[in-house]
């Protein structure tokens, strides 16, 4: 007499899948996996514009606490066209410059003309370009001359892509953080400006939301509205 049990009687299964079962498994997972990129997805565009703002808000932030701490001026140069392969054509950088003798002082347009590369002898010592960020976010104002989107203490400010930028080839600007802990602006030929607070604004590249700073001189103090109904 066997004692081998029929397989197809017992009331269970010591393990394994059927090819059904392991397909259908499969065919969740695929499902599962498709949703989890969608919403990957959808948050990197929702959140590429939040990431950049935060980020510029926090190289002006380490800048100026830089140049109060280490006695030497600090520059946050902009880009507002740049790219990986030039300072045209790209949707924008922009770089921090230790000036550690103050030399950039005295010839303010170097800073604009030096490589977006990271270069310790050169004193650039990080470097941001907006198109790593999910390619969804630019520098740039969707509502340029408006005055009623800024609050205190810059109410009354208008809208602007880079109000301190200039050049029709490449636009370029830059704030210069003092060791005194103020701050003051230089437009794309190299000229220190005189008026005291600067505006600029990012943008995602939908055209739906816009994220506002404003910058005053004399504080060097930052400022940042975010717009999401225009």
């Amino acid at each position: 007499m066997s004692n081998h049990v029929n397989p197809a009687k017992r009331e269970g299964r010591d393990g394994g899948y059927t090819l059904l079962e392991l397909m259908i498994t499969l065919a969740i997972v695929s499902i599962l996996a498709g949703l989890s990129v969608m919403g990957y997805a959808a948050v990197g565009r929702r959140g590429a514009l939040q990431n950049v703002s935060f980020d510029l808000q926090g190289v002006m932030g380490a800048a100026r606490t830089r140049a109060v701490s280490r006695g030497h001026p600090v520059w946050v140069v902009l880009f507002p066209a740049a790219s990986h392969k030039a300072k045209t054509g790209g949707l924008g950088a922009f770089m921090v410059v230790e000036d550690r003798n103050g030399g950039f002082m005295r010839s303010p347009l170097s800073p604009l003309e030096l490589p977006l590369v990271v270069d310790d002898l050169e004193g650039v010592s990080e470097t941001y370009f907006l198109e790593d960020y999910s390619k969804k976010v630019r520098f740039g104002a969707l509502t340029p001359g408006r005055t009623d989107l800024f609050g205190a203490p810059f109410s009354g400010m208008t809208v602007q892509t880079c109000s301190f930028c200039s050049g029709a080839d490449h636009p370029r600007g830059a704030i210069v953080f003092l060791p005194d802990g103020g701050a003051r602006f230089v437009d794309g030929q190299g000229t220190f400006l005189s008026t005291a607070n600067q505006t600029m604004a990012f943008s995602s590249l939908e055209g739906r939301k816009q994220h506002l700073f404003a910058i005053s001189g004399p504080a060097g103090y930052m400022a940042s509205f975010a717009v999401d109904k225009l």
